[in-house]
């Protein structure tokens, strides 16, 4: 698989969790996950993480203590994902 392939298929991943935790009603995301899934769209339609200005931009409180098991993967495959940008495109 091409690398900008295996990208693109991990932020689908990571839209499909986004998507679900937002649509769980025993969930709580305060809009931020849905400000946060708005973002993750305009950055895999944009192609930004062919850029420089490559991060993903999470809300603050994704990865703090109380966290659902599923905000935890969720940031677990950002934090994947972040990691094989900088290494397959970024050189480091």
């Amino acid at each position: 698989m091409k690398t900008e392939d295996h990208i693109q298929q991990m932020l689908q991943s990571i839209i499909e969790n986004t998507q679900a935790i937002i649509n769980d009603n025993q969930k709580q995301s305060f809009g931020s996950l849905e400000y946060f899934l708005g973002h993750i769209l305009e950055y895999r339609d944009e192609r930004q993480y062919l850029t420089e200005d490559w991060h993903i931009r999470t809300p603050r409180w994704l990865g703090e203590y109380g966290n659902t098991p599923e905000e935890e993967e969720l940031l677990s495959d950002i934090y994947r994902l972040q990691a094989y940008i900088a290494e397959k495109l970024k050189g480091g």
